[in-house]
């Protein structure tokens, strides 16, 4: 990264892009995923940047972003296919095979998978 200000190139980025998870962030920025945390902590407490927590990730974005408008739904699906992975739920299983770990270990989620394939 030379010897650019941290905070300034993830500025750019979000200008750029979006709203970006930190993890992207330290991989684009050469840094470790702690390093961003706390540039990105900074950045909040001025006032210019928020996060948001979707799924296991953490979202940064500038402060008057649509949050909506731009996160992008492979990165929403990612998420929610490591969260079933996280209840034991493998991607050979049946549906049946999944909302049977799921009905054990996270009901809601059971539910959820359900009303998706049109089985309340």
């Amino acid at each position: 990264m030379g010897s650019r200000d941290p905070k300034e190139a993830i500025l750019d980025i979000l200008r750029r892009e979006g709203p970006v998870p930190i993890y992207r962030l330290a991989k684009e920025l050469g840094l470790s995923y702690g390093a961003v945390q706390w540039y990105v902590f900074s950045l909040e407490r001025d006032g210019v940047v928020e996060t948001v927590k979707i799924g296991k990730r953490r979202y940064v974005a500038l402060k008057a972003t649509d949050w909506m408008g731009n996160v992008r739904v492979s990165d929403v699906l990612e998420d929610f296919l490591l969260t079933l992975a996280a209840f034991g739920v493998k991607p050979d299983m049946t549906v049946g095979e999944a909302l049977g770990v799921l009905e054990r270990k996270a009901p809601h989620i059971a539910e959820l998978l359900r009303k998706m394939i049109g089985k309340s």
